[in-house]
């Protein structure tokens, strides 16, 4: 049998192997930089104007421990990878399979938990609904998540009446209305009409101009777990164990 350093040489599929671990670790280190500076951002300007507290209500915090865990895990595998580092990469193989086994035991447990989690999602989108103009952070997840799943509050669109903005007790413009982003979509590329959702909460009036129709709530579209995203994941995850055995067993 040739030595390590004549088969090094000579085996394509080893450098196959290493260009592509490597490649996947700095894509994914880049990415966590990114995702980690964002957070950081976020969170500073969050904490000037901090109105609500809760882990739904603090996206950057979620947004700093992702691209913190991504960042180190990728450098890991890729120094591991360029070095040749057996240990580097046993490591890098044993941090993926525990993140496989945690996203396994998220989903099993949201599952098991589905009410529960509903309703402590429920719970945070009526907070958030609240203090909707009071944080703009969570402002614009709620508008994403109502224009992404077609939804308007968290149980429904009444919801919008705890706001002091939009209940109808009120004396401003937004009484008695509904954020913009309520309303039914018309075609691709029309101008949004910002005002649509106005005095559409008074039933008289939401009756004779149709503004909305009876839109689900956001507490089923937001909280529900997708198994197509942790399959995904995880077979991203499964590629990148694979890759570290491949290139550890030159070294044996």
């Amino acid at each position: 049998m040739p030595p390590y350093s004549e088969l090094r040489k000579t085996n394509h599929f080893y450098f196959f192997i290493k260009f592509t671990l490597n490649i996947y670790s700095m894509i994914f280190s880049l990415m966590g930089l990114c995702v980690l500076c964002v957070g950081v951002y976020a969170e500073v300007e969050r904490q000037k104007n901090r109105t609500l507290e809760g882990l739904f209500l603090a996206p950057a915090v979620v947004l700093i421990l992702l691209g913190l865990v991504m960042f180190t895990v990728s450098v890991v595998g890729m120094v591991g990878s360029l070095r040749d580092n057996k240990t580097l990469l046993h490591m890098f193989l044993c941090v993926l399979c525990v993140l496989l086994l945690l996203q396994a035991v998220a989903l099993v447990m949201a599952l098991i938990f589905e009410k529960k989690t509903s309703a402590l999602f429920q719970k945070s989108l009526q907070e958030g609904i609240k203090h909707y103009y009071d944080d703009l952070d969570f402002k614009n997840i709620l508008d994403y998540v109502q224009q992404k799943f077609s939804c308007c509050g968290g149980d429904e669109y009444k919801d919008w009446g705890v706001n002091q903005y939009h209940f109808c007790n009120g004396s401003g413009p937004l009484a008695c209305g509904v954020p913009y982003t309520c309303c039914v979509r018309g075609k691709v590329g029309e101008v949004i009409n910002t005002l649509c959702g106005y005095n559409t909460l008074n039933q008289q009036v939401r009756a004779a101009v149709h503004l909305l129709l009876p839109l689900p709530r956001c507490s089923v579209g937001g909280a529900a777990v997708s198994p197509a995203h942790y399959i995904s994941a995880a077979l991203l995850q499964i590629s990148f164990i694979i890759l570290p055995p491949s290139i550890c067993q030159y070294f044996n």
